[in-house]
């Protein structure tokens, strides 16, 4: 029982401040402090140092020795290499999806559009980012190259964090959705040139739409995240 509940603490840990992350709430060269974060969840350091390790691992902070703990942050020539990493990968699986792509599967990504639109537009930049990076890997998976996409998967994630700080774009009316069902409309009539072309345009926009790192601040944790006891609470009471 005792592994179960540190489990559920850990995941509840590792959301929490992903989501705060993707949201914007944490300054982008703010330290995540282990001691303080502990003591805005009001758990140990323990569960906190672990959720650390998985942040990084997945290339959304890094941990800089005898410094801490800082968000992923990458020079532009850094951001342009992995872009152009990306645009190698899914220009390929683009031409092979205009030659093989089902309804059916094309349908499936036109709804993850749809959603991260709507995600957009209500200010959750974190789900928005889920549904794009699940546009993306939808597309490489339809080469049926498993190597593919788990190339992808970690280029993707490297440069989810980029957009996150780096995005300018006006999220009122996010530029992501429309120009990815762009690329599904050209796939549907089969025209391999102009899904390329599509595709590359919108590669091109994002990068575009980067801009320099925000300044510098500081934040409260206690002021984003609520300990874990509270939560556990409102769980029980079914709020």
């Amino acid at each position: 029982m005792k592994l179960n509940r540190r489990e559920s603490l850990e995941e509840y840990v590792y959301e929490e401040i992903k989501s705060a992350i993707f949201n914007r709430k944490i300054p982008v060269k703010m330290q995540l402090s282990e001691e303080q974060l502990a003591e805005a969840f009001s758990v140990s350091r323990t569960p906190i140092r672990s959720v650390l390790k998985r942040l990084q691992y997945e290339k959304i902070i890094q941990i800089i020795p005898n410094k801490g703990a800082f968000i992923n942050l990458p020079s532009q020539k850094e951001i342009e290499e992995v872009f152009h990493l990306r645009s190698i990968i899914e220009v390929e699986a683009v031409k092979m999806a205009c030659r093989s792509a089902t309804e059916k599967q094309l349908s499936d990504l036109e709804e993850l559009t749809n959603q991260e639109d709507q995600f957009y537009k209500q200010g959750d930049y974190h789900k928005a980012i889920q549904m794009t990076t699940e546009f993306h890997l939808g597309l490489v998976m339809l080469s049926g190259n498993e190597l593919m996409v788990n190339y992808s998967r970690e280029l993707i994630n490297m440069t989810n964090i980029y957009l996150v700080y780096h995005d300018n774009a006006d999220q009122e009316s996010p530029l992501c959705p429309s120009e990815h069902r762009s690329i599904l409309q050209a796939i549907r009539e089969r025209d391999e040139e102009e899904a390329v072309r599509v595709f590359l345009d919108h590669v091109s926009s994002v990068i575009n739409h980067l801009d320099s790192e925000k300044a510098n601040e500081e934040v409260q944790f206690s002021e984003i995240f609520k300990p874990y006891l509270k939560y556990e609470d409102e769980k029980v009471a079914g709020k």
